[in-house]
């Protein structure tokens, strides 16, 4: 009996996960949110969701793998969504859990306490991306990995570096950006100047949204 429940609630995250992430619909959104665990709110993934349908056939580069994953495989049906992550064995089991996932694995060794000294040297935010990622220009980059929560983690510096680099004429979103490290790197990199609005939210990290024109 235990095992048929787990399969049934298996089932129906994956089912609801689904079809939130190809209607919007607030109520499955928040519905999936409560069956997944997913940290990302409501008005977050919706923000994310609408940049991703206001391109054609878009590309969406995902950094981190995760209980949201299968959303936005969704909310981008019609286009190409890849994944990045650099945990060997919650990447394994992601795939596992979505069979058909397109996500690579990727080193950034880095400590959050280096995040002053790489912001002056950009040379060395660089990451080794496959050609396929690295040579196209997408059009929405979500920056929600790799961890950057306290001391001894790997932070985000790379990750939204890769972000800027990656994105030519389209939208780059931040999540926890009410943490220093995030902050100043969206300044720095990103820029004010292409910024377009936070989105605060007392269960979850502040997510800003830049949108770059060319």
């Amino acid at each position: 009996m235990e095992k048929l429940r787990a399969r049934f609630s298996f089932w129906l995250a994956q089912t609801v996960t689904k079809l939130a992430g190809r209607t919007g619909w607030v109520f499955l959104v928040k519905l999936m949110r409560r069956l997944t665990g997913t940290q990302v709110t409501v008005e977050q993934m919706l923000a994310i969701r609408n940049a991703i349908r206001s391109h054609k056939q878009t590309s969406l580069l995902v950094f981190g793998v995760g209980n949201d994953s299968l959303f936005w495989m969704n909310a981008n049906s019609s286009g190409r969504t890849v994944f990045i992550e650099d945990d060997d064995f919650w990447l394994r089991k992601i795939q596992k859990r979505i069979p058909g996932i397109e996500a690579y694995l990727v080193a950034y060794n880095t400590k959050i306490e280096q995040w002053k000294e790489l912001l002056a040297l950009p040379e060395k935010l660089s990451i080794e991306f496959p050609n396929d990622i690295s040579k196209r220009k997408w059009d929405v980059v979500f920056v929600d990995a790799p961890t950057g929560w306290g001391e001894g983690t790997t932070g985000r510096m790379k990750s939204i570096f890769a972000g800027r680099k990656l994105v030519q004429k389209g939208d780059v979103f931040v999540h926890d950006c009410e943490r220093e490290v995030e902050i100043a790197y969206c300044d720095a990199i990103l820029k004010p100047e292409n910024f377009v609005k936070e989105i605060k939210a007392s269960d979850s990290g502040y997510l800003r949204h830049y949108r770059f024109e060319a």
